[in-house]
């Protein structure tokens, strides 16, 4: 069985043993029992807790040996002491995969790390793989799986973006704001301390996933240096690879130690030698989020000749600002493509207009705005490598497909800036879903353009310009 086969079982699990499973949704196994139910699993699940017959209207087993079906994989939400015997148990089960959420180990020194280490010989002997400990753990919303977050809205409505965070709370944050921005997930995992399945081994099954097309993770520590850094030149070759790295300060590097047992390493030399791999790197949250908001274009830029079409005289200069920081060129538009832009927007708009890219449109009715951007933008296209617009334009879901169709069209990245987005916020999801990276300004949305071209020039080259 090749690892994307083994791997697939872990994130497509036809039954979940939920050890530590309890009527209290405080409680680890509570959280996890909770929200797969309330999300819609669908696979089996079956509660193990030796002081309870039944679980949340489910049949609880005392031991994970007393389940009478075969069990894929366990989630393991008992007291870190426990856990040894409970993975003798889930060997004993012949369970393919464990995914400890219990916390105590390794991250707590010594005496944890010899806990985590009786844990990983127990499982190793009897064939059992471990996520974590110290874990969130899985969600893919194909099959409903997810042990992150309770909220039952975000099963159900897959995407083409995995995460792998040595963090629950960046995988939260990555699913719930990212599901808010529009952006839908393949797949997240929770890796924390490592022990046994690390994050190289997701990078590789990742990569080999076709569901999957952008990769993003946060890192405190690598385990397996050489093969991540050669794991990440090869998949950055096909598939954009997005990395936030924690623990940059002494103070970091020492927490990180003492959150997922991590040792961090230099965040300067680390990230150079992810930029030489080809690596597009990010420095927090937020960073990660809008460098996966442009990758989800399906194209790339060819170079880095910008048009921009602004209803927003402020729109143009720090555009223009934001392009020269970046490194983006806005090239002046030829003489014949001025003339077709003022052919098209002369009985439209009555401002006193620039033509010559930027491309200021002043005030527009709502019923004109979405036009003009459009058929301004098709002509900016066609001198430039990607356009750049920002809108008044009521975000709906026929001005998101024309946006789209315009790029299909032309086969170069448009993206949007929302003129008022606190207006239309629920909005601004629309153009994501049809994969148009959307922006609440424009220095946002052009360093991610930046980053996009830098990396497309990786994969036409080869070389590393990161």
């Amino acid at each position: 069985m090749t690892k994307t086969q083994e791997l697939d079982r872990l994130f497509s699990p036809s039954s979940i043993a939920i050890i530590g499973a309890s009527t209290d949704i405080d409680k680890g196994g509570g959280f996890v029992l909770h929200g797969l139910l309330e999300g819609g699993f669908k696979g089996k699940l079956y509660p193990v807790n030796p002081k309870q017959t039944e679980v949340m209207g489910l049949k609880s087993y005392p031991s994970v040996v007393d389940i009478p079906e075969v069990v894929d994989e366990a989630v393991v939400a008992v007291a870190a002491r426990i856990v040894p015997r409970v993975m003798a148990e889930c060997v004993q089960k012949g369970i393919k995969f464990a995914v400890v959420h219990s916390a105590g180990f390794s991250e707590l020194g010594a005496e944890g790390k010899a806990l985590e280490d009786e844990m990983v010989r127990i499982a190793r002997q009897g064939g059992t793989r471990i996520v974590g400990p110290n874990c969130m753990g899985l969600y893919n919303p194909s099959v409903n799986l997810n042990t992150i977050l309770t909220e039952a809205y975000l099963t159900g409505d897959p995407g083409s973006i995995a995460f792998i965070g040595q963090s629950g709370w960046a995988s939260e944050n990555f699913i719930s704001r990212g599901y808010e921005l529009g952006l839908r997930c393949s797949k997240v995992v929770s890796i924390g301390n490592q022990s046994d399945l690390t994050i190289e081994d997701f990078l590789e099954y990742f990569a080999a996933d076709p569901q999957t097309k952008v990769i993003a993770c946060y890192v405190e520590g690598i385990k397996r240096g050489r093969e991540f850094l050669q794991l990440a030149k090869q998949i950055s070759l096909s598939k954009p690879l997005i990395i936030w790295k924690g623990g940059k300060s002494e103070a970091g590097t020492r927490l990180a130690a003492t959150h997922t047992g991590s040792l961090a390493g230099n965040s300067a030399v680390f990230n150079a030698a992810l930029r030489q791999s080809g690596v597009v790197i990010a420095q927090n949250l937020e960073e990660v989020l809008d460098l996966v908001m442009g990758f989800i274009s399906p194209v790339l830029p060819a170079g880095n000749k910008l048009g921009l079409v602004v209803e927003a005289g402020s729109g143009a200069v720090t555009g223009a600002d934001a392009a020269e920081e970046f490194g983006l060129v806005i090239p002046p538009l030829s003489a014949a493509a001025q003339k077709e832009i003022y052919d098209t927007i002369r009985d439209m708009t009555t401002a006193t207009l620039t033509r010559q890219n930027p491309v200021d449109l002043g005030w527009l009715t709502y019923d004109v705005s979405p036009r003009l951007h459009i058929e301004c933008s098709r002509i900016l296209l066609k001198e430039v490598d990607a356009v750049a617009t920002l809108s008044y334009s009521h975000l709906n879901q026929h001005f998101a497909a024309q946006l789209a169709s315009l790029r299909d069209e032309t086969g170069k990245p448009v993206l949007l800036v929302v003129g008022l987005p606190s207006l239309e916020r629920e909005g601004m999801s629309l153009p994501v879903r049809n994969g148009i990276p959307t922006f609440t300004i424009m220095q946002r949305a052009l360093k991610v353009l930046a980053a996009m071209v830098r990396y497309a020039s990786y994969r036409q080259q080869g070389y590393p310009n990161l």
